[in-house]
């Protein structure tokens, strides 16, 4: 670190504090990354740093120039995070701008997420979308928020490469991907074995909700998936089925 950090204000830990709240990061465009490892991921990644909080002789990271620095001592750094025990460094992001749907070209993937609530599934499937190529994630309404500290937390890191798209309508945007040469399908308990699924186009998968599964007016319109069951157990938690979902798809 080469900047001399500025001492943290009460105004400025009073605002970063609300960011835990999500009426508060809508409001200012902003979200909170923890720890050394998703700081180390936001400064490589594209995303706008407004500021990097920091305890005071903190030295385990490179705190790139660009970077506005801000020096806090321990009950700042408690009041603003998330986490029992503060790494000693936290990073507020701007909130990325999105766009439009992404176009399905050919061995595009993305992944459609209908209701998702439970953050810390959200941030697991971000993770395995990642790891398999995945950049692009439609959240439908009712979605817990994906900038959310414990969805940012359980990514580990992921969030700070995807392009997040928040929709609407879940039916006109699935019609709009159909419409541009996409094909459409979603895990459900009841289709075709998704190692037997032949993708020939840019795909739009959709995950359902862990309590209730994919809304039923949107099956009637795509291709159902299934995961085969070789043992016993009522169903799979959204993060695993979405992982070995794309697992299988990936080699299609």
């Amino acid at each position: 670190m080469t900047k001399t950090p500025q001492i943290l204000t009460k105004a400025l830990t009073s605002r970063y504090r609300g960011l835990k709240q999500a009426k508060n990061r809508k409001s200012e465009g902003l979200f909170l990354l923890e720890g050394v490892r998703l700081c180390e991921e936001a400064f490589q990644s594209s995303l706008e740093l407004e500021a990097c909080i920091i305890r005071k002789n903190f030295n385990k990271l490179t705190i790139p120039d660009r970077v506005t620095i801000h020096e806090a001592n321990q009950t700042q750094l408690e009041q603003i995070s998330d986490s029992k025990n503060p790494q000693g460094i936290i990073c507020i992001a701007r909130t990325p701008k999105t766009s439009g749907l992404p176009d399905p070209t050919p061995k595009k993937m993305v992944l459609l997420l209908d209701r998702i609530a439970d953050p810390g599934n959200m941030g697991t499937i971000f993770r395995s979308a990642l790891w398999f190529g995945v950049t692009d994630i439609l959240l439908g309404p009712g979605c817990v928020d994906p900038y959310s500290p414990k969805v940012v937390r359980s990514s580990m890191g992921a969030i700070t490469s995807l392009k997040l798209h928040f929709l609407t309508d879940l039916k006109t945007s699935i019609a709009e991907w159909k419409h541009a040469g996409g094909e459409v399908a979603a895990l459900h308990m009841v289709g075709q074995l998704i190692q037997n699924y032949n993708l020939s186009s840019g795909l739009m998968l959709i995950i359902g909700s862990e309590a209730h599964g994919v809304q039923a007016d949107l099956l009637a319109d795509v291709t159902t998936l299934s995961i085969e069951k070789q043992g016993s157990g009522e169903s799979l938690n959204a993060a695993m089925a979405t992982g070995i979902a794309l697992y299988e798809l990936s080699k299609r």
